[in-house]
């Protein structure tokens, strides 16, 4: 809750192995279901490994409806001193990252087009032999 109100900045390791800072704007709120996009950070197209989609990243963030004077004391004692590792640790691993890159809004029109991979009689599979076959399909939400 304390990074979804003050900003988000954690290192996330990318399936290839490689390490990214994820940030989010100085001041933006994250709220619950809240969806952001890291754009072009994503899984290789198929037939195209060349090329990446976009990572999605849902925040599932809960907030209680109402607190009571104790429970807000309490909290702001909490979330005052919550971490789970030092900040010099949380410093080297952000400093190890190869890239920093930052979370935008998610909009429809970011949507990956080749999230679905190959489709059934793609002429390629057709002429290689392969037919309906096909490999295992991944698909990103």
């Amino acid at each position: 809750m304390l990074e979804a109100l003050t900003g988000v900045d954690f290192v996330l390791t990318h399936l290839d192995g490689t390490k990214l800072r994820i940030k989010n704007e100085p001041g933006e709120v994250i709220k619950p279901d809240d969806l952001k996009t890291v754009v072009g950070k994503g899984l290789p197209f198929h037939k195209k490994s060349y090329e990446t989609g976009n990572l999605y990243v849902i925040f599932k963030v809960s907030f209680p409806d109402q607190l009571n004077l104790k429970q807000v004391e309490g909290l702001n004692l909490i979330l005052a001193g919550t971490k789970k590792k030092t900040q010099a640790e949380e410093d080297d691993d952000k400093m190890e990252c190869g890239e920093t890159v930052k979370l935008i809004k998610y909009e429809e029109g970011q949507r990956n087009t080749h999230a679905q991979g190959g489709t059934e009689g793609d002429s390629d599979e057709e002429e290689e032999g392969q037919g309906n076959g096909g490999g295992q399909r991944v698909q990103c939400a």
